[in-house]
């Protein structure tokens, strides 16, 4: 019998030789981050860890719309016996998504193979490359997938905060000089209408450390004296001060455009950032998310 495929319980894969396999996700590769623990393909991931920050889907060139982006993806293994795996990768980039990615064929960045060893082995895949379309705006979301014939996802709608198959890398970078606007999407992936509730907060700082940046920039405490989530259906607008909680009825397979506005109470010094994330719900369960930095210049 194939372990569980959500990776429930410690080390799931150990009982049998078949192939356990997951997208490695924690902990961030930063310096004198404090303990985290192994990551066993367990999921949801544990508290002090971000689901949409997925430290395995690394970028090896900077996006720029219009050009090459050039990414790896980290693949771990928990199976047991003595046998390496197979493991097949696919890599696709999508608009930023609160809720569960939807990533089209016209997104796919591509696909390869690793071989990797058993009892907690990583591997590093070849990279991956593709050109993003100029069109594609100033943001976009990473979504990963492992897969074997023996270790398969529990369904094909994409969920990297339950499926240890799945794993997106989803940040967002703002300046803090001015009151900033960009744009993202609520997700509903499934062939029913639902309702989603949309949470826009600082992030804890004991996530902290799974924001990892180049310049060593240090992670700050901020408040949003204003926040502002904007829909073009029904011309909504919901205002918030510190946090903001929108609920939204979402059609089946509708992926509807919002628009967020942060405003910090005061400006941040140059060479910080303020954690913000914003994390789509359903029921209490977080369906996606999007990490946000807002990055000090003054």
């Amino acid at each position: 019998m194939a372990p569980d495929n959500n990776g429930q319980g410690e080390r799931q894969g150990e009982g049998n030789d078949r192939p356990y396999l997951f997208v490695h996700s924690y902990p961030p590769p930063i310096a004198h981050a404090p303990a985290f623990p192994t990551d066993t393909g367990k999921r949801p991931v544990p508290t002090e860890v971000v689901w949409y920050l997925c430290s395995g889907i690394q970028p090896l060139t900077v996006f720029q719309p219009g050009t090459d982006l050039t990414v790896t993806v980290t693949i771990g293994n928990w199976q047991g016996g003595n046998s390496d795996s197979i493991a097949y990768v696919g890599l696709w980039w999508t608009l930023p998504v609160s809720g569960s990615p939807m990533p089209g064929p016209d997104k796919f960045i591509g696909f390869t193979t690793v071989v990797v060893p058993p009892h907690g082995g990583q591997v590093v895949s070849d990279p991956l490359t593709a050109k993003i379309p100029e069109d594609s705006g100033d943001h976009i979301c990473l979504l990963a997938k492992v897969w074997h014939p023996l270790d398969l996802p529990d369904a094909a709608v994409a969920d990297p905060v339950n499926d240890r198959h799945w794993a997106q890398h989803n940040l967002v970078i703002l300046p803090s000089e001015a009151r900033q606007t960009f744009t993202f999407l609520a997700t509903n992936p499934t062939d029913r209408e639902a309702g989603y509730q949309i949470n826009v907060r600082p992030v804890h700082a004991r996530m902290w450390p799974n924001f990892n940046f180049d310049g060593n920039l240090q992670p700050v405490r901020a408040t949003a004296r204003r926040l502002v989530l904007t829909s073009e259906v029904g011309e909504q607008e919901v205002q918030g001060e510190g946090t903001l909680i929108h609920t939204l009825v979402l059609d089946p397979e509708e992926q509807r455009e919002l628009k967020l506005t942060i405003d910090l109470s005061e400006p941040l010094r140059q060479g910080t950032f303020a954690p913000f994330e914003i994390v789509q719900s359903i029921e209490e369960r977080p369906t996606g998310g999007i990490g946000i930095a807002v990055v000090g210049s003054s």
